[in-house]
């Protein structure tokens, strides 16, 4: 695979810069089509042609949600993934010049949940979905770019679209890492489009996912489930695109061989476990909750008993209330660090947060707490979660 960028592909446009290389426009001049070039800077003594075939799984993915891998080229620095090319822009460079509808975004994130499901089919995961991996074609889709490489795992699957979610409902440029307070933001964020009951369900579904209580399937068929939009004698455009100029005009690339589509039958056979995650869903939220979950893992070098989960008692004189109704009162992360398990526990209650803690080696002081996440100070809401650690001493 000889480097035949400049002879067989010509790059034009710089779509969009990674830490890692870069994204084009281009031209395959042999067959008279636009293409879009990713090019991949090498790390020191890889080699072009190890990368290349590590790709050959991938290479005979074929979707409708993905550019397909149309062929490669090897330099003795880089290697360029040669892509098919379709209608449209970057996601990252239009998503906040859009208005996103409640019903758009549920639309247009379930739609690309399909097809990270179909890909899962060919053991094809760990992608990201961030804005700047992401198509947004003529016809309103998402397509993945880069599907082959491996990405953080808060930026992969059902916890990935639930934050791209976020981001286009509050119109936010960066979401919180930590799962346990992701959708505070939401919480707080005002969406005209929806109804309470949408706005709080979503909220739910999202918690159920980033708890990891759930899979990418659920999270599909719970945005399906969602309270339906209620028409009104306005009609409400779900996107009003902003005009802009665009660098340049693609025309649609057709597939070199036929375009397989298993969503409909997927959806079918999954239809059947739609009632029994929405279910759970509910049962999750609306069954009485206690003031304080504490989750016991114990981290030791040797193997160990499975961990015990012990859960405080439900009524507590000074704990806040953390039904949905009151999720909206804001409340301060406490300094947990260098105090006592049972100190932590008081000021928890009295801060009306959820704590999970492990145990841990450690050379600090038996019974003190090492670390927490979120930080000390944040800024949050009744019933958010906190994470920390404790010392079990040195072993």
């Amino acid at each position: 695979m000889p480097d035949r960028i400049g002879t067989r592909y010509v790059p034009s446009t710089q779509i969009v810069s990674f830490p890692h290389g870069t994204l084009h426009y281009g031209d395959d001049v042999f067959l008279t089509r636009k293409v879009l070039l990713y090019r991949k800077a090498l790390r020191h003594n890889q080699l072009g042609v190890d990368y290349i075939s590590s790709l050959q799984d991938k290479a005979a993915f074929i979707h409708d949600g993905f550019h397909h891998m149309l062929d490669t080229s090897i330099a003795e620095d880089a290697v360029t993934i040669i892509l098919q090319a379709k209608s449209g822009s970057l996601f990252a460079h239009t998503m906040f010049k859009r208005k996103w509808t409640y019903a758009a975004v549920v639309a247009i994130i379930s739609d690309l949940g399909v097809s990270l499901l179909d890909a899962m089919e060919d053991k094809i995961t760990g992608f990201s979905v961030r804005p700047d991996n992401l198509w947004l074609t003529d016809q309103n889709k998402l397509s993945v770019i880069n599907y082959w490489e491996e990405d953080e795992h808060q930026e992969q699957g059902a916890v990935g679209l639930c934050r791209l979610m976020i981001q286009l409902l509050t119109g936010s440029e960066t979401i919180s890492d930590a799962f346990e307070v992701m959708h505070t933001s939401l919480e707080r964020a005002s969406i005209p489009s929806a109804t309470t009951d949408q706005k709080l369900a979503l909220i739910r579904l999202i918690k159920f996912i980033c708890h990891g209580q759930s899979s990418l399937s659920s999270l599909v068929f719970g945005l399906r489930s969602l309270p339906p939009t209620v028409p009104s004698n306005k009609s409400i455009k779900q996107v009003e695109p902003i005009p802009e100029e665009s660098p340049e005009v693609l025309p649609t690339a057709p597939y070199e061989g036929d375009t397989r589509s298993s969503r409909s039958a997927k959806l079918i056979a999954l239809g059947a476990v739609s009632a029994l995650v929405i279910g759970t869903i509910s049962v999750w939220y609306l069954w009485p909750e206690p003031k304080v979950v504490q989750t016991v893992v114990i981290i030791s070098p040797t193997p160990t008993s499975t961990p015990i989960a012990t859960v405080s008692p439900s009524s507590t004189p000074n704990a806040k209330l953390t039904s949905m109704n009151e999720a909206s009162e804001e409340t301060v992360v406490p300094d947990l660090v260098g105090k006592t398990q049972e100190d932590a526990h008081q000021l928890m209650l009295d801060a009306g947060l959820h704590y999970n803690f492990f145990i841990e080696t450690s050379t600090q002081t038996k019974g003190t707490i090492t670390k927490q996440e979120p930080k000390a100070g944040t800024k949050g809401l009744v019933g958010d979660n906190v994470t920390f650690w404790v010392s079990k001493g040195a072993q």
